[in-house]
C-alpha cells in the first residue's frame, strides 16, 4: 500500500467518525471495508498505525501544508515567523486537534454559517448514527452527524502555521436527510491558484470541474464524484487574494446513516459558487 492508498483510507473513515482521536474504530474499519473491499487486510493496518501514530498524514481535513500565519477569523494575515510552541503541538494540544479554546470556537463558527444558509423549507438538526441503526447489526455507527473539527496543519518549527476549520451537519427535509459541509483554510500557498485545480484537490477526489463566475470571482465547481467513495456529489472551492481558502461540499445523502435521501441537491452549482466566495466564511483578509 502506497501512501496516496494510506491517506485515502483514512479519508474515508474521517467523515464518518469523530475528530482524530477519538475516532471511532468500528466506525473507520466499517467505511474502510466498503470503499476498499479487495484490500481488506491492507486497509485495517493502515487504520491502525494512522490511529495509534496520529502524527503521520493525520485526517483528510490536515494535509499538513505551509502558508501564511493566520488566527483570527475575518482577521488579516500577520506577518510569519517560527511556530512559538513550547512541545510538539501548540500549547493545551495534544495532537493536531483544538478540542477547546479560540481554534475549537471558529470550527463552531464555521458549523452555525453553515447551518445558517440552509433553505426554507430544510432544517439542519442534530442527528445520530445511531438513530437509524439497523436493530439486529450490533456495529451499526455511532456518534453525532453534525460535527466540527479545527486543527493546524503546518508543524513545529515551521515559518508560518496554517490552521483549518471543517464542519458538517445533516440537512432534512420531509423526512429525509441529505450532507452538507464547509472546509475553510487560513492563507495556504500550497494550495493551486486555478479554481478547478483546487476544486479537484478537495480530499484527492478529482471530478470534472467547471469555472463559475461570481461578481467577478472565480469559483471551481466540482459536478461529479468519480473516485468511486460515496462522499458527497459536487463541491465548490474558492481560493481567496489572501490565500484563504473556501470549500462548500454537498450530498443527496448522508452516506452511512441509512436514512433516505434527499429527493434533489439542496443548492444549484451556481449557489455553491456563490457560497464559497461568501464573507462569512472567510477566515482572512
Amino acid at each position: 500500500m502506497n501512501e496516496q492508498d494510506l491517506k485515502r483510507v483514512f479519508e474515508n473513515a474521517v467523515v464518518a467518525s469523530s475528530p482524530p482521536p477519538s475516532m471511532d474504530p468500528v466506525l473507520a474499519l466499517d467505511v474502510a471495508r466498503k470503499a476498499r473491499s479487495k484490500r481488506r487486510s491492507s486497509i485495517v493496518g493502515a487504520l491502525v498505525a494512522v490511529l495509534v501514530v496520529g502524527a503521520g498524514l493525520g485526517s483528510a481535513f490536515a494535509l499538513n501544508p505551509t502558508g501564511a500565519k493566520e488566527y483570527m477569523m475575518g482577521a488579516g494575515p500577520s506577518s510569519s515567523s517560527s511556530s512559538p510552541w513550547t512541545g510538539k503541538w501548540p500549547d493545551g494540544q495534544t495532537d493536531r486537534t483544538a478540542h477547546n479554546g479560540p481554534q475549537a470556537d471558529r470550527a463552531q463558527k464555521v458549523l452555525d454559517e453553515l447551518k445558517g444558509i440552509v433553505p426554507a423549507g430544510y432544517d439542519a438538526p442534530q442527528l445520530r448514527y445511531e438513530d437509524s441503526r439497523d436493530p439486529d447489526d450490533p456495529k451499526g455507527y455511532s456518534g453525532d452527524m453534525q460535527r466540527t473539527q479545527g486543527q493546524v496543519s503546518s508543524n513545529k518549527g515551521d515559518e508560518v502555521e496554517v490552521w483549518e476549520y471543517m464542519a458538517q451537519t445533516p440537512v432534512r427535509k420531509d423526512g429525509k436527510v441529505g450532507w452538507l459541509l464547509a472546509e475553510v483554510s487560513t492563507p495556504n500557498p500550497r494550495l493551486p491558484d486555478d479554481p478547478c485545480a483546487l476544486a479537484k484537490s478537495f480530499w484527492g477526489m478529482g471530478g470534472e470541474c467547471k469555472v463559475y463566475d461570481v461578481k467577478g470571482l472565480k469559483v471551481g465547481v466540482v459536478q461529479n464524484n468519480p473516485s468511486g467513495r460515496d462522499q458527497f456529489d459536487k463541491w465548490a472551492s474558492y481560493k481567496a487574494q489572501d490565500g484563504s481558502t473556501v470549500t462548500i461540499a454537498q450530498d443527496d445523502k448522508y452516506a452511512g446513516t441509512g436514512y433516505p435521501a434527499l429527493d434533489g441537491p439542496v443548492f444549484t452549482e451556481q449557489q455553491l459558487a456563490e457560497l464559497a466566495t461568501d464573507p462569512r466564511f472567510r477566515v482572512g483578509g
